[in-house]
């Protein structure tokens, strides 16, 4: 249809993981189709010199314009519904570093680095696709070296009967393409949509207290670093020096959570909750159940709602054994 009229909601996401580091994946067959309810187009980071050089009079040399685009960090976000199915898992597998069951960051995690155009470790790198609807008045966005650089996933009991959604937000240090007109081919998104209704209320844990849950929050943040340059961008890939597991969760306040103010108020230097700082358990296991064993409070604050509820936040640390996160999506 010529002359189309484009909604943000026309485009849908998709991902597959590359056989070697920043190598389109392929976007007409197997991609992975993703559930996103929202896009947050890429950001172009062109860099231009837009700068008058003296003795040229006051307005800009069309031969002194500058511009390069290989050393850009291209970034997009996404949110939607989670799904325990390959497209989903493939986000947080590349974030976490781990292909395992379950998915686990460890005490001593390390995550990949490596250089575009080389053969790949398992995930380490991928390619993303925001597709048109058509491609005769839209084109594909490609994105080739991708990696996850922030992943949540949250709950509320109160919203879309406790549905999970997920957020994620993704870099990378290749030269994106916006001109692609491929007809894209894939699976789409499958597995009904994981609630908090599922999770085995008598093993739910909030700092080792088991208290009545109204929300959730579980963010893994690991920011990718690019260096080095080649014709199709940044040469090089790595991470930052910090992997952070963050949790939040809205408790209501009573006899089991009561002592969670003080807790977080008189908190030890140099000591953790190393029993069960977060836990929440699916019954059905492998959809998304959480475990982040080891953590501290940052912060316990109330909150005023209809009844009155604790909003706690947590940070995971490691303890010197054992995983700081699981999830257990098998």
């Amino acid at each position: 249809m010529a002359n189309q009229a484009f909604s943000p909601k026309n485009f849908r996401v998709a991902v597959k993981a590359e056989s070697t580091n920043g190598t389109d994946a392929g976007i007409t067959s197997s991609i992975l189709f993703l559930d996103v309810d929202s896009i947050g187009f890429p950001t172009m980071n062109i860099n231009q010199t837009l700068d008058i050089k003296t003795g040229v009079g006051r307005i800009l040399s069309e031969s002194d314009f500058f511009q390069d685009n290989k050393s850009g960090v291209t970034e997009f976000s996404i949110s939607g519904t989670l799904h325990n199915d390959d497209g989903h898992k493939l986000l947080l597998q590349n974030i976490m570093n781990s292909t395992a069951d379950p998915l686990a960051i460890a005490y001593n995690h390390s995550p990949n680095s490596g250089v575009y155009g080389t053969t790949t470790h398992s995930n380490t790198t991928f390619s993303t696709y925001i597709l048109s609807q058509d491609q005769t008045d839209g084109n594909n966005i490609v994105m080739e070296g991708c990696m996850c650089t922030n992943f949540a996933i949250t709950g509320d009991i109160g919203t879309d009967g406790g549905k999970y959604t997920y957020s994620a937000t993704v870099q990378t240090g290749r030269v994106a393409h916006f001109n692609n007109t491929s007809t894209p081919a894939g699976s789409a998104y499958s597995g009904s949509p994981i609630t908090m209704a599922g999770l085995t209320s008598g093993s739910i844990r909030v700092f080792s207290l088991n208290p009545i849950l109204s929300s959730f929050g579980v963010t893994i943040e690991s920011p990718a670093v690019f260096t080095g340059v080649d014709t199709n961008g940044f040469k090089a890939f790595a991470r930052a020096d910090e992997t952070s597991v963050t949790a939040t969760a809205t408790v209501k306040l009573d006899d089991v959570t009561r002592g969670l103010p003080q807790s977080f108020n008189v908190q030890a230097s140099a000591t953790a909750d190393d029993a069960d700082c977060l836990t929440l358990t699916q019954g059905t296991p492998a959809d998304f159940s959480i475990s982040m064993p080891s953590g501290v409070l940052t912060n316990v604050a109330y909150n005023e709602g209809e009844i009155m509820m604790l909003d706690v936040e947590m940070k995971a640390v490691n303890i010197g054994s054992g995983s700081v996160l699981t999830v257990d999506v098998a």
